[in-house]
């Protein structure tokens, strides 16, 4: 629903090495199953985030590192996606999920739903069925908010999330305001979801009010307008959730890129980030074999 931050390419690329120094590790390694818990990775989190992500850690073994050693098989990697509740994607309609099961499915991603995690440990994960022994864990379910809460001396919820009113201030704080991943809106009975959409137009309706009346009674309560959410598998596979219209497949995905490169600032950004996008779909990303 955005084009990527510098901080999200920065933990990208952390990952990225994270899991390439696993697989040189289990390329050394002389224990069978000290090699499988190396070549094993587990994602926590069956959101959009955790779904990219397993999906691209699939694909980095299938087709990027083929070939690559001697000792071990990249594409024979274990790739295992944690969920907590009865299903991925929580957010979007049954049949995108059936559809991108299947693509996970198809890259070799084992999905485990009501999954419980109780603890991350340098050798894997604890859930409430047992030990997942793992030499890469990612963690896709989501982030704590800002500790601005306790500067307020309020209640939030288990997110550290405060909550706020139609016009986003916050109850029972005159004259202060919350708005995007700090901010805990209910719109038709439901919290709006910690989507970039979400912050910017929550931004651009506390930055009109404030510079008219805010707050008084002729100021309009914010409606957040669901342009869509997206989620993207792998290559080729995306979905896109427009409510009564759902998109799937290779022309979801083209759409997404095309949506991505459009929010980037400046026609230099567009043109390089399209021309790198076009090297790494024709190279099948050979290059981020490189340990950073």
């Amino acid at each position: 629903d955005h084009a990527p931050s510098l901080k999200t390419i920065d933990d990208s690329r952390t990952h990225r090495s994270r899991l390439l120094a696993a697989y040189e590790q289990a390329e050394r390694a002389t224990c069978v199953h000290e090699q499988k818990r190396l070549m094993t990775s587990v994602v926590i989190g069956g959101g959009p985030t955790g779904v990219e992500m397993a999906g691209a850690i699939a694909e980095l073994g299938r087709w990027t590192l083929a070939g690559e050693f001697r000792n071990i098989d990249p594409a024979e990697a274990q790739v295992i996606l944690l969920e907590g509740s009865s299903r991925i994607l929580g957010q979007f309609p049954e049949d995108l999920v059936r559809y991108s099961t299947a693509a996970l499915s198809r890259l070799g991603v084992e999905i485990r739903t009501s999954t419980r995690v109780l603890d991350i440990r340098p050798d894997g994960v604890m859930t409430a069925e047992g030990f997942l022994p793992a030499g890469t864990v990612v963690w896709g379910a989501g982030v704590t908010a800002t500790p601005a809460a306790r500067w307020l001396g309020i209640d939030t919820d288990r997110s550290g999330r405060i909550p706020v009113d139609d016009r986003l201030a916050v109850r029972d704080r005159p004259g202060v305001y919350a708005l995007g991943d700090i901010a805990l809106l209910l719109q038709d009975g439901t919290p709006l979801p910690g989507l970039a959409q979400v912050a910017k137009q929550q931004g651009q309706y506390l930055g009109s009010a404030l510079r008219t009346a805010f707050g008084a009674e002729q100021v309009a309560e914010f409606r957040f307008n669901n342009r869509g959410n997206t989620a993207v598998i792998g290559r080729h596979a995306a979905i896109f959730d427009f409510g009564h219209f759902h998109l799937r497949g290779r022309i979801a995905w083209l759409l997404w890129a095309l949506v991505h490169v459009y929010l980037l600032v400046g026609f230099e950004k567009r043109a390089l980030v399209s021309m790198q996008w076009l090297w790494r779909y024709i190279t099948k990303a050979r290059g981020v074999r490189i340990i950073r």
